[in-house]
């Protein structure tokens, strides 16, 4: 009955606010029928509003929802307040609540999204970094090569419990400087090389495109104009004025959109040895139901982004690049695979495709471990 209590007296506040003005301008107030992105975008709007003479901004943190926990009434220790300014020479305000002074401090988490006094969201950042660096220990787990779980469920895994985090208050931090971002992107890229078994060497732009998932970058920007559709649809919003007026109606417009982005860049990979087999971004070669397990599928991927151990590991070792055993060319995935003329023999007996774009689409993996058994070379992929 208490939480009961608590909600309906919650919502009836709100509801008087809202009804009288009150959040108008200068106050922010968030509640179950208010997105947490409409919340953050109205407040930072608040606090970037140019005002005369480079005013500073103060913004105070209550939490009403703890104060009905503790006899209806503020705690002065839960109350913070934060001041947002750009200026060398200032100083801190005081303010003060039943007699006590409000601290003053150089963040505060709003909604889940870290807030400092430069609005600079690097705060956020390396908390949100922390977060997911404890999320991928569970892919770590489950992700062995040999023994863990297959593909599919590691990348739903993936995007659970690490990429929700990253996607999770993006319309606001997005507008965060580049460098500042660019620390999140470690943590998409080892998140993706757990779920494929992607080798260390692989390049970036391959392990997007084999795991069918565009870059942070690319991800933020889709998200930034799916709420931009959406808020248009909703001219009450309290941000609707805030975001300029689009034509787009449709969020499969904003998809093709970045889709097309990132298949121009993926096009001008030509020399990527991803691109030869998948040019077309968006086509899954991945064959689920044909058994094998983890470490077979960690060996196709491999093999289709054309970095493996026994081929790339001289990167590693800072050595040359290593020659074929039988032929004395350079050792890569295509020289083994349809090259090799020491290898044809061996090669006749499983399939007789010469063409690194067919060959992954005709040939039955299966046959493609027998083949690299043969060879004695499939522990070295």
């Amino acid at each position: 009955m208490c939480k009961t209590l608590e909600r309906m007296v919650n919502d009836r506040l709100v509801h008087v606010l809202k009804s009288r003005n009150c959040c108008q301008m200068y106050s922010a107030v968030s509640g179950r029928t208010i997105a947490h992105w409409t919340t953050w975008s109205d407040w930072k709007r608040l606090l970037k509003r140019p005002s005369p003479g480079k005013k500073q901004v103060l913004a105070v943190f209550f939490d009403l929802e703890k104060a009905y926990d503790t006899t209806w009434r503020f705690s002065v220790s839960k109350t913070t307040c934060v001041h947002f300014h750009r200026q060398r020479i200032y100083t801190e305000p005081a303010l003060h609540l039943d007699g006590q002074p409000i601290p003053v401090k150089g963040e505060a988490m709003f909604l889940g999204v870290v807030f400092d006094s430069k609005l600079n969201f690097s705060s956020h950042v390396k908390y949100l970094k922390k977060k997911c660096l404890k999320a991928l220990n569970l892919l770590r787990v489950v992700g062995h090569t040999d023994w863990g779980a297959d593909r599919a469920t590691l990348l739903k895994l993936y995007r659970t419990l690490v990429r929700s985090k990253l996607d999770y208050g993006s319309v606001i931090y997005g507008s965060a400087k580049k460098h500042v971002l660019k620390a999140l992107d470690p943590i998409h890229h080892h998140g993706l090389r757990i779920a494929l078994g992607a080798f260390r060497t692989t390049p970036l732009k391959s392990l997007y495109a084999e795991a069918g998932e565009p870059s942070l970058e690319h991800r933020r920007m889709k998200l930034a104009f799916n709420y931009v559709l959406k808020l248009k649809s909703l001219p009450r919003n309290p941000c609707y004025e805030a975001v300029f007026e689009t034509p787009l109606s449709d969020s499969s417009t904003v998809t093709n959109y970045i889709n097309s982005v990132w298949q121009k860049n993926w096009d001008a990979e030509g020399a990527n040895k991803l691109h030869e087999v998948l040019p077309n971004l968006g086509e899954d070669l991945h064959r689920r139901g044909e058994g094998g397990g983890r470490k077979q599928e960690t060996a196709m991927c491999r093999l289709r982004v054309g970095h493996t151990w026994l081929t790339q590991s001289f990167l590693l070792k800072n050595e040359k690049q290593p020659f074929c055993y039988a032929c004395d060319s350079l050792n890569t995935v295509r020289h083994i695979l349809i090259e090799c003329p020491d290898f044809q023999d061996t090669r006749r007996k499983y399939f007789s495709v010469t063409d690194m774009y067919r060959f992954f689409r005709e040939v039955n993996p299966s046959r493609i471990v027998g083949y690299l058994k043969d060879l004695g070379v499939y522990g070295k992929i």
